[in-house]
């Protein structure tokens, strides 16, 4: 099957969390007594998504700037994000150590604390506050704390924030690639996401085994996810659209539905006419009086009436109904 290169990038993220829940079910099974073989199995399968994965972070960071890669900017945009909160974490805990808790320096550099916050912010509160903290990291007072002796610690951390923060904001603004470089970049990215496909498979299935000794023990490691395809989104390898591809999409439960009722009409009816065929025909047909005309000549014969409502009277009289009386010839 032919990825995209959204496919490719889902998959390459999906195979970085099934390794984290590989080594988790690793150590789970590790602990226990015996089981070798089982033991050997898992060892594989780690191995196997490992080194698939290999070349797997440093290819992100290149194909990010994919046109139809726009979630995986926005996905790294928000990591960079959050790298430069670590670095103001780390540089608030190097304060802390160098100092104490209750430094005012810490309360002239943070007067609000709002670590959390900034994880998700938007982009202008961020902006915001970035220029906010640069104001007070170039405030006399500060620049004078830290450049005592004590304070050695943690001026590294302060280049840390600086560079944190010109990545996320380089992030924001992708990069225009050349022909000769997207081409390459989507054929890495495919070839890539396809060696992971087959490695989780396999490895998925290895862990299964593993695990049978111990009851229940595979579900509880999350192991049985599966990525989920999106088909249609994404440049496929070679430039083709996806809606001039086949459709392997199963047909949806509301179109099985009618399918199983338009199969069934055909016997219902069969069925009925065959009862129908089936039924005996009444020795003698009851005769009916004919509708009134507005302007008869004169009244039909007896005779002529009955033919006429014969066909009409195929069908068997239904039960608890009286047999009509044929009326009596009139007379001058």
């Amino acid at each position: 099957m032919s990825l995209s290169t959204l496919e490719a990038y889902e998959l390459i993220r999906f195979s970085e969390a099934f390794e984290a829940r590989l080594v988790t079910a690793n150590d789970m099974i590790a602990d226990r007594e015996g089981l070798a073989p089982e033991k050997e199995w898992m060892t594989t399968a780690l191995k196997m998504v490992h080194s698939a994965l290999v070349p797997a972070p440093a290819l992100i960071e290149r194909a990010k700037d994919l046109p139809e890669l726009e979630e995986a900017r926005e996905e790294f945009s928000f990591q960079q994000q959050n790298l430069w909160v670590d670095a103001l974490e780390k540089l608030h805990a190097g304060i802390t150590f160098a100092a104490s808790s209750r430094a005012p320096v810490i309360e002239a550099l943070f007067p609000h604390l709002k670590f959390p916050q900034l994880r998700r912010a938007p982009q202008e509160t961020v902006n915001e506050f970035a220029a906010a903290y640069e104001r007070r990291l170039k405030s006399s007072y500060v620049s004078r704390i830290f450049a005592q002796d004590d304070f050695a610690i943690v001026r590294p951390v302060v280049d840390q924030v600086a560079r944190a923060y010109a990545a996320w904001q380089a992030s924001l603004t992708p990069a225009n690639l050349p022909d000769s470089q997207t081409a390459p970049l989507r054929a890495e990215l495919i070839s890539v996401g396809s060696k992971l496909d087959l490695a989780v498979r396999q490895a998925r299935l290895l862990a299964e085994a593993a695990f049978v000794p111990i009851p229940d023990a595979f579900d509880s490691t999350g192991l049985s996810a599966k990525p989920k395809r999106r088909a249609g989104r994404g440049l496929p390898f070679g430039f083709e659209e996806m809606s001039t591809e086949p459709s392997t999409e199963e047909p949806r439960e509301d179109s099985e539905i009618p399918n199983a009722e338009s199969s069934v009409l055909p016997e219902t009816v069969a069925s009925e006419e065959n009862a129908a065929a089936a039924a005996p025909a009444p020795a003698e047909a009851p005769p009916a009086e004919p509708p009134p005309a507005p302007e008869v000549a004169a009244d039909p014969a007896p005779s002529e009436v009955a033919a006429d409502a014969a066909p009409a009277e195929a069908k068997p009289a239904r039960r608890g109904r009286k047999k009509a009386e044929p009326k009596p010839p009139e007379t001058d």
